[in-house]
């Protein structure tokens, strides 16, 4: 059940209303659209999106050409490349991986970045938030600062924790993992490191730490994991372990928790600006945008399952409690 609407996002209201003001202009020019994984259109990020650039004039195979690496990151630039050349206004980059391909690709196409990994800033892809002055804008989210509440969270739901293991993708770099690796060290926990680098290498990965009643599960962020939350939800009831992702579908698939902004409000501002800089919007003039409230989802289900009694403090403040 939902308690409450707590999504915001960093100069983001202010734009809503251009919406309904580039309905009444039509499309202007073709958006390409880049995602690491999967081009699904009955994925929750993917179809969020088609609502709004439908709803602005365009349309998948015309106006909206879709490209998806299927998990292989190696397909990247040659993707990229190739909507370069059928000459796109404008590119939707979804994932750490593909905003740095996209970026290393052109300096021209303006490029629309949905990347919940990454500071921005720190890693040169653009010179402010408020004025990226490159060809990169869009939505970002600098994880590390997340993780130290991930493992708050953890730790009151679970007050015997003195172990988290810690998924990571590897081909989203380093930030996250070394930021949460930190945050367990000045909390006292151990953090073990699990590479894992597909959905199929949770069974394996969480095999090796078995049924521990000591250690939970922190899933950093990644494009390819998160597509499909149910691996995940399934391997850590599986092998009873508590888990805690910023992704509201993990939580919904299974997982103990999620705790992170509403990605469905993320991705419909990425074709609004994407739309904008169509309609002669400069990407370098576009503020960068992160969110400002997050969402916490708990699974009493699941709770129930591992033999957790979520504390009544911690369940006043969740945002929606699945059961």
């Amino acid at each position: 059940m939902r308690r409450r609407e707590v999504i915001g996002l960093v100069g983001g209201a202010a734009a809503w209303p251009l919406l309904a003001q580039a309905q009444t202009q039509g499309a202007i020019g073709k958006i390409g659209y880049v995602h690491p994984v999967t081009i699904d259109q009955g994925s929750v990020t993917l179809s969020t999106m088609m609502a709004i650039w439908r709803r602005l004039g365009y349309a998948e195979g015309k106006t909206v050409l879709l490209r998806s690496a299927e998990g292989n990151p190696r397909r990247l630039p040659e993707l990229l490349a190739e909507l370069i050349q059928l000459e796109v206004g404008v590119l939707i980059a979804v994932g750490p991986e593909t905003v740095r391909v996209a970026s290393q690709t052109t300096t021209s196409t303006p490029i629309v970045a949905v990347d919940l990994e990454t500071d921005p800033i720190r890693s040169g892809l653009a010179a402010s938030f408020g004025k990226p002055g490159g060809n990169v804008t869009g939505l970002f989210m600098d994880q590390p600062t997340l993780v130290g509440k991930w493992l708050q969270l953890l730790t009151e739901a679970m007050p015997q924790i003195e172990r988290v293991a810690l998924v990571w993708d590897p081909n989203i770099g380093p930030d996250q993992r070394d930021a949460a690796k930190a945050a367990a060290r000045a909390m006292g926990i151990e953090a073990l490191v699990l590479e894992i680098a597909s959905p199929e290498e949770y069974e394996e990965a969480f095999r090796s730490i078995g049924n521990d009643r000591r250690t939970g599960i922190v899933q950093l962020g990644s494009p390819t994991l998160s597509a499909f939350p149910a691996r995940l939800a399934h391997a850590a009831l599986k092998y009873r372990l508590p888990t805690i992702s910023f992704w509201p579908p993990h939580a919904n698939a299974g997982a103990l928790m999620s705790y992170g902004p509403n990605a469905r409000i993320y991705f419909q501002r990425a074709a609004v600006l994407a739309d904008q800089i169509l309609k002669g919007a400069k990407p370098g003039d576009l503020p960068i945008e992160q969110p400002t409230k997050f969402e916490l989802q708990i699974n009493l289900k699941t709770a129930k399952e591992l033999g957790l009694t979520v504390p009544p403090s911690l369940l006043a403040r969740a945002d929606e409690l699945i059961e």
